[in-house]
């Protein structure tokens, strides 16, 4: 191997990649990233068994090759670098780093002792809009669960139905559901891991110049995502995904229209006081006004009015705070609906003109 390129190329691909290297691998070698050298350029490899992570970096290939290197030392040396052009070769079994004066040798492993993965052509895969998957995906993935305990919780199901895409996430105490207008061909059904989407929502940030991601099947039990430069596949969850649809409130009898800013302010006020009280906030509805309040004996009580337009007969309701914010921090209009039937059913967040986005979030049990 020797190969020539761009520091700010390299530190670019290495800043990306390594988020997929696992801290504790199943195997050694996974802490390493793969890196070969084509005529193209150079083919850097991540993987954590579940989600395989490739970037090509243009660069002047003067001798092919394949090795393994640990990932954090590659990303950490190169980070110290001038902005200058670097110089990978192998030599005994060393991989020299070197520019500008400064030069490094470390030690490698096989390419050969890297887990195969299947590969993901251009020519496989649909295109579909950037920006509407991006919306999509993040008004669901915070829903998701992070426990591995129920591993089916921590994907995001997809739900193709002729022209429109669903995509569903939940933890089993709250529920996303974001509906549009743009097929994803081939996905019905399949459940992605959410931190796989996460990180193709990262990429498409980074590279935005992109207007466009291309997705398709790769083998039997894994799906790829091709984003600029940037190749990620990840292995699908397999298994009955829960009947959320039975979950779902048919009915309400309080309605109120609310100001997501206003309402995220007192609730990011209120958790202050909730933290020592099991993150418990309480939203009070009477009289076209809401009032968030939280109270823990260690820390005080406080609350906070504000206006909104009610119908039906009010009530009150309390939830996790956490779970509030996450919500209001990702829901992208200035104003949305909240519907409830009583303290002890879901109370249900929507859009106020479409039936695009749906959310819920299951209420927690409180003494008065």
């Amino acid at each position: 191997m020797n190969i020539k390129l761009l520091q700010e190329n390299l530190q670019k691909a290495l800043t990306h990649i390594t988020r997929i290297v696992p801290s504790k691998p199943q195997l050694p070698v996974l802490q390493n990233l793969k890196l070969v050298a084509t005529k193209e350029g150079l083919e850097i490899t991540a993987t954590n068994m579940e989600t395989t992570e490739t970037i090509w970096v243009g660069g002047k290939v003067e001798k092919e090759g394949a090795v393994c290197v640990s990932a954090r030392v590659l990303f950490e040396f190169v980070s110290t670098l001038p902005p200058e052009t670097v110089h990978l070769s192998l030599k005994e079994e060393q991989l020299i780093v070197s520019s500008g004066g400064f030069e490094a040798e470390l030690p490698t492993v096989a390419a050969t002792e890297f887990p195969p993965s299947p590969s993901l052509s251009t020519k496989e895969a649909g295109s579909i809009n950037k920006a509407k998957f991006i919306t999509a995906l993040s008004s669901v993935l915070f829903a998701a669960a992070t426990d591995e305990g129920r591993p089916m919780l921590t994907g995001v199901k997809v739900i193709e139905d002729g022209d429109h895409t669903m995509f569903v996430a939940t933890d089993g105490y709250r529920l996303s559901l974001y509906r549009m207008a743009l097929a994803v061909k081939k996905l019905s059904q399949a459940i992605i891991p959410a931190r796989a989407l996460s990180e193709v929502v990262k990429l498409s940030g980074e590279e935005k110049s992109e207007e466009e991601i291309k997705i398709g099947l790769a083998g039997e039990h894994q799906v790829g995502f091709i984003v600029g430069e940037t190749t990620l596949l990840t292995r699908l969850l397999e298994g009955e995904y829960p009947n959320f649809e039975r979950i779902i409130p048919k009915a309400f009898t309080t309605r109120a229209l609310i100001e997501k800013e206003g309402l995220l302010r007192a609730v990011r006020s209120a958790a202050i006081f909730a933290r020592d009280n099991a993150n418990i906030v309480k939203l009070s509805l009477d009289k076209q006004r809401i009032v968030v309040s939280a109270n823990a004996a260690q820390t005080g009580k406080n609350s906070i009015e504000l206006q909104a337009k009610i119908d039906g007969e009010g009530g009150e309701i309390a939830f996790n705070s956490r779970f509030l914010l996450d919500f209001l921090t990702n829901y992208q209009e200035d104003e949305f609906l909240f519907e409830m039937t009583g303290s002890l059913n879901s109370g249900v967040f929507k859009p106020i003109k479409d039936d695009s986005y749906l959310h819920i979030i299951m209420p927690v049990r409180v003494t008065s």
